[in-house]
């Protein structure tokens, strides 16, 4: 595991707030020296948006 986000109260679906904490997640990395280019994401089908797929495209 490359980077970890912070636990979500369970009245929330699996994207809340999921723009906010993937750039977190992407700056962590970013940080620590460690290149995003060529990394995969293994999500359950509850991440699939476009909205999600296209940061991580931009990311």
């Amino acid at each position: 595991m490359l980077a970890c986000s912070p636990p979500v109260s369970g009245a929330h679906h699996d994207l809340y707030e999921i723009e906010a904490v993937s750039k977190q997640l992407f700056n962590l990395l970013k940080e620590a020296g460690i290149e995003t280019e060529g990394l995969f994401l293994n999500a359950d089908a509850g991440f699939d948006s476009a909205k999600f797929r296209s940061l991580c495209a931009k990311m």
